[in-house]
């Protein structure tokens, strides 16, 4: 912020600088003479007329344009909401299942006056990019995570999180990964990807493979990774998170997005949600916890992944949606071909049989690994028999909680079973090698397609915040509600001050509250906006699906009319309440810097709220900024007196330097109190600069957070990605993998 004070002073009262009549201790700054009132009450209503269009030219109508642009991309706007939401998309009249064996879920949909069609022929669609050609296995080797932690005796020591596990998800296949709370589920899924911190305190190592090619970052467009929290936002549909995951993470054009928002609609059964809001848990109703868990897999799904890796979907979920969901998986695997690794803790019996493999895992320890069927074989040769009418999972999951010296029987049983499988490998490497340059060739093309440009970004991501704006009226109301009440509050405190000393210490102080009110509040709006999409955001930039300071450009554009429109009715309400000078280039004048003010406050907020991890914190920042600046604006101390070190601060500081005169004119008054160091523009354009300045850290501090949630595929213990050798080429195609230098594991088929 710049001295607004000086500004104002200007701007305010440059107009009148004629020597008053009045004797020497009863001037003051602005004198007016009766027929001055009279003539200013008429010049009243001229500048209410002027407030008015400029009004509607600088807020409704981009609001206006927004409606016109919203309504072009609606197809179907006769349609009222009622328990849903007003559709984006066209309806089909042909609606396409999951599977032929998932009649539970084909009984809920809304019939259809032609059959559905089957599997095959939603593959044989006009949407072909959407299969898979190829199957694709990923692998991890010898991987390991330690991380610092402090010792008994206080001193750091490095804890290892993940031993040396080795394994393979098959393509075609789902692969269930189970395990105790602190087994390393999350962690192995979050470090395939690359999404664990690593650094001197955090190493990672081993390799990871997809399809024999060294897995590295150019490849991670091709894996998609689904949370275990259902980050969506609560005001937006299925069918509008489809539609802006396909144009914004694809690129597509509106016809080929919505084709494929459809499709993704029908496969995942959300027709009859499709315009409903997702909702936001404790605040409003939305579709199911079944239908946004859905919802989530189908943003990831709708850009055609290889691989897909869910971490604990059927968590939170009753037995039926969990079963929903599992069933979706098996199709994605079985019939588009995708390769699917899932984390599960406690599954059903008839969800459990929905698995094809199994991992089990126990203090980062490789219990078993291999085909669902042969589980019960395995434990039964070691010992531990399923007993009959026993769910196996349930059973599994006991033998993972046994006391410590217990699991080291366990995983020492398997490392003993790896060594015995390790005996044969008698196995010809030329013709995969074959196979594996096919493969790199498709993973290429697909790593090579171009996605969305700068420009689709922000303009989707704008639409998507002024959506989330209109979907929100309360706290426009309220923020119209504040604006009003504050304006009206100033101008009755101040209204029509008198023209002694004191009028113009009122003066004074009422620029003060003016410009504490429009920073404060503008400021407190920016912080509240961030932190509910930071997880969404953060979610969002983990899969790189837009460029960080597209979303904070198209923040700022989306809040223009707000931080225009607001100030307008702010300023029109206390201007001539209080009785400034009465022309339109000193209305406009002090417009101008409120609106300068209001953005700098809103940008400072979101500025706060982006840089630390809570809002909280940023609420706190904000007094911790303003009283500095506030000691330095004037009010409290002359701008003359400051050291040399302290003056920066003066040019970024509120409004707040005193106006209390004893003088002739109110260029006396300014000349006094130092405010002539500049002219008036020399203080708005350092304003605009300050305010440039924060909107680009806003941006940089999204990006580093962006950048900082999508980690990296950075290797330490000396084990780094390698290139593909004809043993690594063997290993894979021998369907085994090294557990370590001298073991390897039977991997399911």
């Amino acid at each position: 912020m710049t001295d607004f004070s000086v500004a104002l002073f200007k701007g305010v009262n440059d107009q009148n600088n004629n020597e008053y009549a009045a004797p020497a201790d009863d001037i003051c700054l602005n004198r007016w003479s009766a027929h001055d009132r009279d003539a200013s009450c008429k010049q009243f209503v001229v500048f209410c007329c002027c407030e008015l269009s400029m009004f509607l030219s600088l807020f409704c109508l981009p609001f206006l344009i927004f409606l016109i642009y919203f309504y072009e991309q609606t197809n179907d706007p006769s349609t009222t909401r009622g328990s849903t939401n007003r559709p984006l998309f066209p309806r089909n009249n042909t609606m396409t299942t999951i599977s032929a064996n998932n009649s539970r879920e084909e009984a809920e949909l809304p019939t259809s006056p032609t059959a559905p069609p089957t599997m095959q022929a939603y593959q044989k669609s006009s949407l072909t990019s959407m299969s898979i050609d190829t199957t694709v296995d990923f692998s991890w080797e010898n991987f390991k995570y330690d991380v610092e932690v402090v010792g008994n005796d206080g001193a750091p020591t490095m804890k290892t999180l993940l031993h040396k596990m080795s394994g393979t998800a098959r393509g075609g296949r789902v692969l269930a990964v189970m395990g105790p709370s602190g087994a390393g589920k999350t962690t192995l899924m979050s470090g395939i990807i690359g999404r664990l911190q690593t650094d001197a305190k955090h190493q990672l190592g081993g390799c990871v493979f997809l399809y024999h090619t060294v897995f590295t970052e150019r490849y991670k467009k091709l894996v998609s990774f689904v949370a275990q929290d259902d980050l969506v936002l609560g005001r937006e549909t299925p069918a509008e998170a489809f539609y802006f995951s396909s144009r914004v993470r694809l690129g597509l054009t509106h016809e080929e997005a919505t084709e494929r928002t459809e499709d993704t609609l029908s496969r995942l059964h959300l027709q009859k949600c499709r315009d409903t809001y997702l909702g936001i848990p404790g605040l409003e109703k939305g579709v199911s916890g079944g239908e946004k868990k859905r919802t989530n897999i189908g943003t990831e799904l709708i850009t055609n992944p290889y691989v897909m890796l869910l971490d604990e979907p059927t968590t939170g979920l009753d037995s039926v949606n969990a079963l929903r969901v599992g069933r979706l998986l098996q199709d994605l695997a079985h019939d588009d071909k995708r390769t699917v690794l899932c984390t599960i803790h406690s599954p059903s019996s008839e969800l459990f049989a929905v698995f094809d493999d199994l991992l089990l895992l126990a203090k980062g320890h490789v219990i078993y690994h291999g085909p669902m069927s042969g589980a019960a074989e395995y434990f039964a040769s070691i010992g531990y028999p399923v007993p009959p009418r026993t769910n196996p999972a349930e059973y599994y999951m006991n033998l993972l909680q046994l006391p410590l010296s217990g699991l080291e029987a366990l995983w020492e049983s398997w490392e003993q079973h790896l060594l015995s499988a390790a005996a044969d490998k008698n196995m010809s490497v030329a013709p995969v090698v074959a196979t594996v340059s096919t493969h790199n060739a498709d993973l290429d093309r697909r790593v090579g397609e171009k996605g969305s440009s700068f420009m689709l970004q922000f303009t989707q991501l704008t639409v998507r915040a002024w959506r989330q704006f209109l979907r929100d009226p309360g706290a426009t109301f309220n923020r119209a509600a504040r604006t009003i009440f504050f304006a009206v509050l100033i101008g009755l405190f101040f209204f029509s001050v008198d023209n002694t000393a004191q009028g113009v210490q009122d003066r004074a102080g009422g620029l003060y509250l003016i410009m504490l009110n429009t920073f404060m509040t503008a400021a407190t709006t920016g912080v509240a906006v961030f932190p509910p999409e930071r997880a969404v955001f953060l979610m969002e930039q983990s899969s790189e699906s837009y460029n960080a300071f597209a979303y904070a450009l198209a923040k700022t554009v989306a809040e223009l009319p707000f931080q225009i429109g607001f100030p307008v009715v702010f300023t029109g309400t206390f201007y001539f309440m209080v009785g400034f000078v009465a022309t339109a280039e000193a209305f406009f004048k002090m417009l101008l810097v409120i609106i300068l003010a209001g953005n700098l406050g809103y940008s400072f907020g979101l500025m706060a709220a982006s840089v630390l991890p809570t809002a909280e914190a940023a609420i706190t920042l904000v007094p911790m900024v303003i009283m500095p600046m506030g000691l330095v604006g004037g009010l409290f101390a002359n701008s003359d007196r400051l050291e040399p070190a302290w003056e920066w601060l003066e040019y970024i500081s509120l409004p707040l330097h005193d106006a209390t005169c004893s003088y002739k004119t109110g260029q006396d008054v300014i000349n006094y109190y130092g405010f002539t160091k500049h002219s008036w523009g020399t203080y708005v354009y350092a304003q605009i600069l300050y305010l440039i300045g924060i909107k680009l850290i806003s941006a940089v501090a999204l990006w580093h957070h962006g950048k900082k949630k999508r980690g990296n595929l950075t290797f330490h213990h000396g084990i780094e990605s390698r290139e593909m050798t004809p043993r690594a080429v063997s290993w894979s195609s021998r369907n085994v993998s090294p557990a370590n230098d001298d073991a390897r594991e039977p991997m399911p088929r």
